[in-house]
């Protein structure tokens, strides 16, 4: 049996649309950066990122339902992802791009504001 490569784990939620999910896979490939997703029934994305980046051998994780994308590492407490943003207002393409730039230690590409661990720790959100 082939071993599968080390690679950012998502997981979404049954009801996302394919549609949704594109530009986002889309990113994560023009990055380089191996990925899996698979769907859920979990309604809660903190849940599902933080699942899925137990999963990642990269440790990188995504957690895609009720209208949020979260990015989260395995260190990371559930409830403190590192990013999180509306699905419909997150650029698909960037958000997965910089999944992966997380994955390749790179500096992220802005999102223009929004909400991150890093901002959370100081009150905005």
């Amino acid at each position: 049996m082939k071993e599968t490569p080390p690679s950012i784990r998502i997981r979404v939620h049954d009801d996302v649309s394919g549609d949704d999910l594109m530009p986002l896979l889309l990113g994560i490939e023009e990055e380089g950066v191996p990925v899996e997703l698979t769907r859920h029934g979990e309604l809660n994305p903190l849940k599902l990122a933080h699942a899925a980046a137990i999963e990642s051998k990269l440790g990188i994780g995504i957690g895609i339902a009720l209208d949020y994308v979260v990015i989260t590492t395995e260190k990371l407490p559930e409830d403190r992802p590192y990013i999180a943003r509306f699905l419909s207002e997150a650029d698909g393409r960037l958000f997965g791009g910089n999944a992966a730039r997380v994955v390749k230690r790179i500096p992220l590409r802005g999102f223009g504001g929004g909400y991150t661990y890093e901002n959370q720790e100081e009150g905005n959100y």
